[in-house]
């Protein structure tokens, strides 16, 4: 997606003016992607599992998380030539949240949405076999229940659940990271924009859209949504925010 600003530039002149005058200002891109975790060996959710000790877990058979970071513009004055692209990094704070949907039954109460505290809330992605499951977990509230009924059909339930507080993610020992490798749950951080350190981004994509077609930029990712269903495989989308320039080969 990429978009440039538009500058009216219309003036008087004395004379009957027809049609407004326009000059191109700025570009601007992101990029929508979409796909499979883990991209090598695909496998089916079948071993996920939500757990939250406060609130109703029973019959999950979906849940999702969406990982969102703000974006600031940062495009100033150099003093020399304009590259023609605007500036950007990721805003300080970042949130984390989603839902799952389960089935009620006649033995277990439904729990109303949250008051007060959040508290802990751990989502296993897959059975690794081992302890070292790979994880999402963090504090959460429940804001929102829906529950759908039907005569002759099963009760369905939806929690909205928020994020409170950093979000740790585990790999496992045979999983790929999503965003961190390895057994030790690590708190998700800031995008990686700058990696220098010289307060220009510089971390590359390559985006191959045909052979030898290509697009060349700094970016950083500024959502990531995963989504889990019973027999199918983990969906995976999210942004990026092109931090710079683009060279289109």
């Amino acid at each position: 997606n990429v978009s440039a600003n538009e500058v009216e530039v219309t003036q008087a002149t004395g004379s009957a003016v027809n049609m407004m005058e326009r000059i191109n200002g700025l570009r601007g891109a992101t990029v929508d992607f979409s796909g499979i975790y883990p991209r090598s060996a695909p496998t089916a959710a079948m071993s996920a599992l939500v757990q939250f000790a406060t609130g109703y877990v029973q019959y999950v058979n979906a849940w999702t998380l969406d990982i969102t970071w703000p974006e600031v513009d940062i495009t100033s004055f150099t003093g020399v030539a304009s590259t023609g692209w605007r500036t950007w990094m990721p805003g300080g704070m970042g949130s984390w949240g989603g839902s799952w949907t389960c089935k009620a039954d006649n033995a277990t109460a439904l729990t109303m949405p949250s008051v007060g505290a959040a508290a802990a809330g751990t989502f296993k992605a897959f059975e690794d076999g081992v302890a070292d499951d790979p994880t999402f977990a963090g504090n959460i509230g429940t804001p929102k229940l829906t529950q759908r009924i039907k005569l002759g059909d099963y009760s369905e339930v939806t929690y909205s659940y928020s994020g409170s507080g950093n979000l740790t993610q585990k790999a496992g020992t045979s999983f790929p990271g999503l965003l961190y490798a390895g057994t030790t749950a690590t708190a998700i951080t800031k995008p990686t924009w700058d990696i220098n350190g010289d307060g220009t981004p510089d971390n590359t994509t390559v985006l191959t859209v045909a052979t030898g077609r290509t697009y060349t930029f700094p970016a950083f990712w500024t959502k990531l949504s995963l989504s889990w269903k019973v027999d199918d495989v983990v969906r995976v989308s999210g942004t990026l925010r092109v931090a710079g320039s683009i060279t289109a080969a």
